[in-house]
């Protein structure tokens, strides 16, 4: 019997072929696992050794041909308004001041050589006419004989009477001594009228030297036309703490034919032409660096809202206005208002009552810093200030005070960054004796107060400042034109 279970041999078995239906299957898997659909088919590019078909009539595409919609992409192209016109402000940036300032510039340059050749055929001529004047005294005096020439020579300043009493006296030297009358003769005066002669004499010839060798009035370089006799104008400047800004600046004229002084001040918000961040004339010293430098810069632009250079310049620091107070005595003065104002971070402490007082150098400093509490706000402070300057030459300009002249110029000039010489210094002093009694004009250069974009301002009336300039200022014969001012107004 067979055994069912015996070993059998082992069969080869074939590899099984799938079905079509098999595949079709695994592939629907794969596409619904990539989200495909039986729609979707992949377009293949054509082989690259076929040429692409083309449509009859069909030409290569140029440029001009595509038309790209960018405001599909962009959105819709905004439409551009048009640009309005620059403001007159606007019109004094950088770029247009430096066109003015050249064109200035160039003008007062032509005005400058105009009055060199001017002053240089006055000069010429006259001194053609002083060598005619020489030639002719020389041969009028050539055929006199050597008594003549000492008698002609002896007349020469005599008075009309001088000269009759003279002639008589020769008249009655060239009589017969028996017509001659005996005169009386007079009793010796005492030798003390004599000695007061002799000292008048003295005194009188020192003034002279004084006078003549020693003090100079001060005088600018750039001239307008002639001067006038015995006038000069001097900028004066006070700074701040930091020393960078002219918080005071005043005008003072000296006018010995009319024995007056004058006293201007210039608001330091004043608005002028220039380059600077903050187009305010007490800027200018401090936009230069200081010093010499920036003296310079702020006669630029007085002489321009002015129409003429300052004859010399002087910057003060405020703490030596205290100590020359101190030294001087004193000042009595009327405050006008209470002023109290306490800043611990200044150092400043300012407690005074109004009225009439006798203040020493700090008390006086305490004046000329305080500026609230005044209805005119900084016009307030400015004139306040200008009062205070005017009693001090008043009570200073003295016998008394003139004992104290030499330390006064000497703490001045130690400092003081000025431009004027000591024979400068003494004239003004000298001046000061002959002016000093009368009484001192003062004024503002009139304007008003404006607010712009970059701030406040204290914009100039170019007439009011020409009438205040030929009033009070203009040491020159011809008058300043308020066309020839260079006032800025916006």
């Amino acid at each position: 019997m067979e055994d069912k279970y015996a070993a059998q041999p082992e069969q080869e078995i074939a590899p099984k072929t799938p079905d079509a239906d098999d595949v079709d299957a695994l592939l629907q898997d794969v596409k619904s696992l990539l989200g495909e659909s039986d729609g979707e088919t992949a377009e293949q590019p054509p082989p690259e050794d076929e040429p692409v078909p083309e449509g009859p009539g069909s030409e290569p595409l140029n440029a001009e041909d595509v038309h790209i919609d960018y405001g599909k992409f962009y959105g819709p192209e905004e439409q551009k308004e048009p640009e309005a016109p620059l403001t007159f402000y606007e019109q004094s940036k950088p770029a247009y001041q430096r066109a003015r300032r050249a064109e200035y510039e160039r003008i007062r340059e032509q005005e400058r050589l105009a009055r060199a050749e001017r002053q240089q055929a006055f000069e010429q001529e006259r001194a053609a006419h002083m060598k005619q004047k020489k030639a002719a005294q020389k041969h009028a005096n050539a055929h006199r004989s050597t008594a003549e020439y000492a008698e002609w020579l002896y007349t020469q300043g005599l008075s009309d009477d001088e000269r009759s009493a003279r002639a008589e006296q020769e008249e009655k030297l060239a009589q017969p001594e028996s017509r001659r009358r005996r005169r009386p003769e007079k009793p010796k005066r005492r030798h003390g009228l004599r000695i007061a002669l002799v000292l008048v004499l003295l005194l009188t010839i020192g003034a002279a030297v004084f006078h003549f060798l020693i003090a100079r009035a001060p005088q600018s370089e750039a001239a307008l036309s002639a001067r006038k006799k015995g006038c000069a104008t001097i900028l004066v400047a006070g700074t701040d703490e930091g020393g960078y800004r002219t918080d005071s600046m005043l005008l003072l004229n000296i006018d010995r034919t009319e024995k007056a002084i004058h006293l201007v001040s210039i608001p330091r918000d004043t608005l002028i032409y220039c380059e600077y961040s903050v187009p305010k004339i007490n800027s200018a010293y401090g936009w230069a660096g200081g010093g010499e430098a920036g003296m310079q810069e702020l006669l630029l632009r007085v002489s321009e809202i002015i129409g003429f250079e300052p004859d010399g310049y002087a910057v003060v620091d405020l703490s030596v206005f205290e100590q020359l107070v101190d030294l001087m005595g004193g000042i009595t003065f009327d405050v006008p208002v209470d002023m109290h104002y306490s800043d611990p971070t200044q150092g400043l402490n300012i407690d005074l009552q109004a009225g009439r007082q006798h203040l020493n150098g700090e008390q006086a400093m305490q004046v000329a810093r305080f500026r609230s509490g005044y209805a005119t706000a900084d016009l307030g402070r400015i004139e306040v200030q200008r009062s205070l300057v005017s009693s001090a030459l008043r009570q200073w300009v003295s016998p008394k005070g003139m004992l104290h002249l030499s330390k006064a110029v000497k703490l001045v000039l130690e400092h003081t960054n000025t431009n004027l010489t000591k024979a400068n210094l003494l004239w003004l002093a000298e001046s000061f004796l002959l002016c000093g009694r009368s009484d001192i004009a003062s004024a503002t250069l009139p304007g008003y107060a404006a607010n712009f974009t970059s701030g406040s301002y204290y914009v100039l009336d170019a007439g009011g400042v020409a009438d205040i300039v030929n009033r009070y200022l203009n040491p020159y014969e011809k008058e300043v034109q308020a066309a020839e001012l260079y006032i800025r107004n916006g």
